[in-house]
């Protein structure tokens, strides 16, 4: 014999594969005792929790004390009928999404449901009740309810997951730099001969372990930064800042690398100040992070271009001739933890935080990160668009003539060259 999948019915109503889930509440709203008792029985072989309420007023108690998978309201009630009920049972944020079936009447139908959809009824049962399809109909919500507590029971799991997560990260950074601080302290003595004369036979391994131990010192910030902000404990102070400034600023910074691997950084910025409101630190870390990546995933010689567009609202753009992204990779290479291996590149350290947090730093601050096109073997283009600063236009100098990015003859170009 085939088998076939249990109805709603047969999986509400079997206590054995409900007994990991909670019990779902349904509330009967009817003023006949014995009316009510009768729907107790038939909802019982649901195996939840039936409340009864014997007017509108004790529901709108009931509702006061739990939420209910399910409402059964009777239509005609005294003092408050039914369909009064529903509609202060709608004006509660709790209830307000809550299923309502009414209860009616059947020469009252075509009056009653015109009303009672109007007021977001789910359905209507008429008397007298067919039992079977009254309990079917209860154990449809039943379970949709169940499935919707198990959804948030998963998300709060994940959610919660996600905070130990980085509350670990918190820690082990915390815990390995305090480590690293004593290793780099030590070297530093070695390197400047405070412990005594070093031998040249050492120069080389202390120059290594410097180095080293400079990238487990970005390892160590990328964790605790990336913590930071997954648990909202990340400080951010803006100030008014000119684009072409921090992005020769940027370019500086990342001369040595330049010069150690033969390459050249081209640097576009209009002749007039780009102004945003952004964090220094934030902004700076994220140039650093976009320089370096189109210096570190190339095979060549690096030749990477690094522009201020004065546009509204203004941006940065910085292009290479790297590797380039896969396909199907382009918005992966944004999430945490994600590196692209190129075997012709070798290792390369890092976490692969970079490009996560720094999209992050974008967002927060009302900008945002984008990977605009990119060709593998040929190259990338990354554009950090930010928010102008309040009063400027985002055309440089607040004048559109002076607009760099249109046309570039507003371009003040220069070359840090590597070579």
């Amino acid at each position: 014999m085939s088998s076939t999948s249990p109805d709603p019915l047969q999986r509400a109503a079997a206590p054995q594969a409900q007994a990991h889930r909670v019990l779902a509440s349904i509330l009967v709203v009817d003023d006949n005792r014995a009316k009510a008792t009768a729907l107790e029985a038939i909802l019982a072989p649901l195996h939840q929790n039936v409340v009864v309420a014997n007017s509108g007023r004790d529901a709108l108690r009931a509702l006061l004390r739990e939420d209910y998978a399910l409402i059964l309201l009777d239509v005609k009630m005294p003092d408050m009928d039914g369909f009064e009920t529903a509609a202060l049972i709608r004006q509660r944020r709790n209830s307000e999404h809550t299923p309502i079936i009414f209860l009616t009447a059947f020469d009252q139908a075509e009056l009653d449901m015109a009303r009672g959809y109007s007021l977001g009824a789910v359905d209507f049962i008429f008397t007298p009740f067919v039992p079977e399809i009254l309990r079917a109909k209860a154990a449809v919500f039943v379970e949709l309810n169940q499935k919707a507590q198990e959804i948030q029971e998963l998300f709060q799991a994940a959610q919660d997951a996600n905070r130990f997560k980085s509350e670990f990260l918190n820690m082990a950074a915390h815990e390995l730099r305090t480590p690293l601080s004593v290793v780099v302290g030590y070297l530093s003595m070695l390197s400047e001969g405070t412990l005594g004369q070093t031998p040249d036979a050492w120069r080389l391994p202390i120059e290594m372990l410097n180095s080293k131990t400079g990238e487990l010192n970005r390892i160590v910030d990328d964790l605790l930064l990336a913590s930071r902000m997954d648990v909202g404990t990340l400080p951010t102070v803006t100030q008014r800042l000119d684009l072409g400034q921090t992005v020769t600023d940027a370019v500086a910074r990342a001369q040595p690398r330049t010069a150690l691997l033969e390459g050249q950084v081209s640097v576009e910025v209009p002749r007039r100040p780009v102004l945003t409101e952004f964090d220094p630190d934030h902004l700076a870390r994220i140039l650093d992070n976009l320089v370096n990546n189109a210096l570190t995933y190339c095979r060549t010689s690096p030749k990477v271009t690094v522009r201020v567009v004065a546009a509204d609202p203004p941006r940065i753009e910085v292009e290479d001739n790297g590797v380039g992204i896969p396909p199907g990779k382009e918005e992966a290479i944004f999430d945490q933890f994600v590196r692209l291996d190129e075997p012709s590149l070798g290792p390369i350290p890092g976490t692969g935080l970079g490009l996560y947090i720094s999209r992050q730093l974008a967002e927060r601050q009302g900008g945002r990160l984008v990977l605009e096109r990119s060709t593998p073997g040929k190259g990338s283009l990354f554009t950090l668009v930010v928010p102008a600063a309040p009063g400027v236009d985002g055309h440089a100098g607040g004048t559109p003539e002076a607009a760099a990015g249109e046309g570039g003859e507003t371009m003040r170009p220069y070359i840090v060259n590597g070579t």
